[in-house]
């Protein structure tokens, strides 16, 4: 819009501006001086509706003809605002004071020469978006898929309209959620390919405001999805038997984190503990972190009560986590408080953050093994609804992980010794489980519990567990072929003994090699393996050198 500007001796001319509304009478008209532009943070303020802006709005005006200094006049609010001005100048730029508080309205008046405009503005900031990006069911055979969500800051006025100022490398196809919120999956990626979103500005929000400045996010294939890389942390857990320290003597070199199992918590705080100390040198020789595990004794979830309703127990059992660690060098300590009910989860919370912050004041790391859930466990009904009230529903995942340096997922015992027989870790199931449980909880912060036992029923509530070679010789020894479940990823077979049947399901390096892509399909911080010694021997094959 051009607005005619009249000036010279003896004129008498007015112009007004009202939240875009104009009445202009003209008097004795003399030279014309056109009003080109009269813009807030960029946005004309020359028309209706009324104009949104920052809290910190600028104002620009330009005219086609210089004015002086003293021809320029500006208020807002009818306080007078301070004007510098070129000698001649065609340009004014202001800074109008701020910042203004959000949804405020004001008004402006503006006198150049004898010409006055009046507008109003709202401050209310431009529409923004936040754009992030995962990888998403990746599988080991196949091209990789990445997925993008585009969250708006307010509703935008039309879908189409945003959505034709979105790219995204690949083959991208869109899913709105709702007004503020865009999901797009491409397909089609290689190993170490390249992604890239991008939002240009220009999109309008139902409010009438505009995006106006573009947003990108970018994210990377990794090399492989199945061998954990160094900088994704390899964590296994120990029990002292024969073939646990033969593995780890072996393997030292490509463990990040050693978790021996050997503390008990107690009822008054005290804990009691085997510790080896062949173990502890070969480990601090290899370079290898120590981080033991402590668990309510007996796993009674009364013993882990009486802890942790009572904050001088918590306090105890801390002080003395702390000085074990000191006494053996080691990097910190993992709580593994199970069997847990679903009552005492904000007291596991507190437990949790009075061990970090003694453990942090000390330099030493505290992290937390949880028990992940599943969708609508807590309104279900039977086996499931007693898991949750029994074990999984004690984790408050995001509280934990404010406080601890890390949680590992116990993404295992799928089917266990109450269910009948089937994967003790399908990907289905892990990928549900990761999916809800992680809601709140940094990735970064979490690992992925692989398990390399076998589990062999002979009915609910009748099962016994081993290791991978332990499975083959039954295999071998009662003539059974296991077989791959391409669902659920996993090995079984069954085998009869004295007329009874057996249903054994077990991973091999295959299967886990399979899980692994989960790791970077959710950015997870590395793997936590139960345990040494049950694997199958190539499974190290999947674990490169770490130092």
């Amino acid at each position: 819009m051009r607005l005619p500007l009249f000036l010279g001796a003896g004129a008498v001319t007015t112009g007004m501006l009202l939240l875009g509304g104009l009445a202009a009478t003209e008097l004795n008209p003399v030279p014309v001086v056109n009003v080109d532009a009269m813009e807030l943070d960029g946005a004309s303020i020359l028309s209706a509706p009324l104009s949104q802006v920052s809290p910190k709005p600028e104002l620009v005006v330009r005219v086609s003809r210089a004015l002086r200094p003293g021809d320029w006049q500006l208020s807002m609010d009818g306080r007078r605002v301070a004007v510098e001005a070129a000698p001649a100048a065609t340009v004014l730029r202001v800074a109008l004071p701020g910042p203004l508080p959000m949804g405020s309205k004001h008004t402006v008046q503006l006198t150049a020469g004898a010409m006055h405009i009046r507008a109003g503005f709202q401050v209310v900031p431009p529409l923004s978006a936040e754009v992030s990006m995962r990888l998403y069911h990746l599988q080991v055979d196949g091209p990789a898929s990445i997925a993008a969500t585009v969250q708006f800051s307010r509703a935008v006025a039309d879908r189409a309209q945003a959505q034709a100022h979105l790219r995204m490398t690949g083959h991208p196809a869109f899913t709105w959620r709702d007004a503020r919120t865009v999901e797009l999956v491409s397909t089609g990626f290689a190993l170490s390919d390249h992604a890239a979103v991008t939002v240009d500005p220009g999109i309008q929000a139902a409010d009438g405001t505009w995006s106006r400045k573009g947003q990108s996010a970018e994210l990377t294939v990794p090399s492989t999805l199945t061998r954990v890389l160094p900088g994704r942390m390899v964590q296994m857990y120990y029990v002292n038997t024969d073939e646990g320290r033969a593995s780890l003597f072996a393997h030292l070199r490509q463990i990040d984190v050693l978790s021996p199992g050997w503390y008990d918590a107690n009822a008054d705080g005290s804990i009691t503990g085997y510790a080896r100390r062949d173990v502890i040198d070969a480990a601090h020789a290899g370079g290898v972190a120590i981080i033991p595990l402590v668990v309510n004794k007996d796993v009674d979830p009364d013993v882990a009560h009486a802890i942790l309703v009572d904050p001088a127990r918590r306090a105890t059992l801390a002080a003395n986590l702390v000085n074990e660690a000191k006494t053996y060098g080691y990097a910190g300590f993992q709580l593994d408080f199970e069997q847990i009910p679903w009552t005492d989860r904000d007291l596991l919370t507190a437990l949790t953050q009075d061990c970090a912050a003694a453990f942090h004041a000390a330099g030493l790391n505290l992290s937390i093994a949880v028990i992940p859930r599943l969708p609508g466990d807590a309104s279900a009904s039977g086996t499931l609804l007693d898991y949750f009230r029994q074990w999984s529903g004690a984790y408050d995942f995001a509280a934990l992980a404010k406080a601890a340096d890390f949680l590992s997922f116990m993404t295992y015992d799928e089917h266990n010794g109450v269910t009948p027989s089937g994967a003790v870790s399908g990907t289905p199931w892990m990928r549900q489980a990761l999916e809800f449980s992680l809601q709140g909880v940094p990735p970064e912060k979490t690992t992925l519990g692989l398990p390399t036992y076998y589990h062999d029923w002979t009915g609910v509530g009748r099962l016994t567990s081993s290791s991978y070679d332990d499975a083959m010789i039954l295999a071998q020894r009662y003539g059974a072929t296991p077989a791959f479940d391409a669902v659920e990823e996993e090995m079984h077979f069954g085998y009869d003994v004295y007329g009874v049947h057996h249903e054994l399901w077990i991973q091999s390096t295959d299967t886990l090699r399979r899980k692994l892509p989960l790791m970077y399909e959710y950015g997870l911080k590395g793997i936590s393996v139960w345990r040494l010694g049950f694997e199958d021997p190539s499974f190290w094959n999947l674990i490169p050198p770490r130092r």
